[in-house]
């Protein structure tokens, strides 16, 4: 999966994109990472078809083959656990659609099948940010697809539901499924095999291996490498 040469801007403004090409590596956690403002979000957005490209090439799965979580999650507040995953299961043709079960098997700690049984049964409007995050990725991960694209699943995110997020894409990443996110926890990616994309301005500025590109600041704080990194593009 390729991303090649792909420039956007709206009607007569300045383009947000640059000339963005990177490939997607199969086995390994594909992740954007970049400033706030750097084009994150607007690159996603044209890779998923929700904007147009203004040039280029996207050689990717067709739109109805990607699922993109955005950063922003809305839902009713009175809407239950439960009853996002019948609409996610009916929409992803899911066989047994109401039962737990079909959306918990990939879960294999008594922790994770506690907390999906919790939300299971609880008001979206009652859940926490870190709740919310995970049982959507919980859900949509369960929906067979050929790319999965998460904007900043761990935004907002405790440390130990950070973990269990981390571990469901590197599980998906070892049963042959590409995944592809942004985040600012660096540090998550330290115990991970990462294939890194930065993104500033609008253009890539590196791409590779995450541990090469610490190695390249000869530093093991990602945090350091990437004030390095920003000092390097200007």
């Amino acid at each position: 999966m390729h991303v090649q040469h792909v420039r956007f801007n709206y009607p007569k403004s300045p383009d947000l994109l640059h000339d963005v090409s990177f490939s997607l590596v199969p086995g390994k956690l594909n992740v954007l990472i970049g400033m706030n403002g750097a084009g994150k979000t607007t690159l996603f957005d044209c890779m998923t078809g929700a904007l147009p490209i203004t040039s280029g090439e996207l050689d990717l799965p067709d739109i109805s083959d990607i699922l993109y979580l955005t950063q922003f999650i809305y839902y009713s507040d009175e809407l239950k656990g439960k009853d996002v995953a019948v609409f996610v299961g009916r929409l992803a043709r899911l066989k047994a659609y109401r039962k737990q079960e079909t959306y918990t098997r990939h879960l294999k700690q008594p922790r994770e099948l506690d907390l999906f049984a919790h939300l299971w049964e609880m008001k979206i409007g009652k859940m926490s940010a870190g709740e919310k995050k995970w049982l959507f990725v919980t859900l949509l991960t369960t929906v067979p697809r050929s790319l999965y694209i998460f904007d900043e699943p761990t935004s907002g995110v405790d440390p130990a539901t950070r973990l269990h997020i981390m571990r469901r894409f590197e599980q998906m990443t070892a049963n042959g499924q590409t995944c592809l996110f942004s985040t600012h926890q660096l540090h998550d990616l330290l115990h991970t095999d990462a294939h890194v994309i930065f993104l500033h301005q609008g253009r890539i500025f590196y791409e590779g291996d995450f541990k090469v590109w610490l190695n390249r600041f000869e530093t093991t704080d990602p945090d350091v490498a990437f004030v390095q990194m920003l000092a390097l593009a200007g």
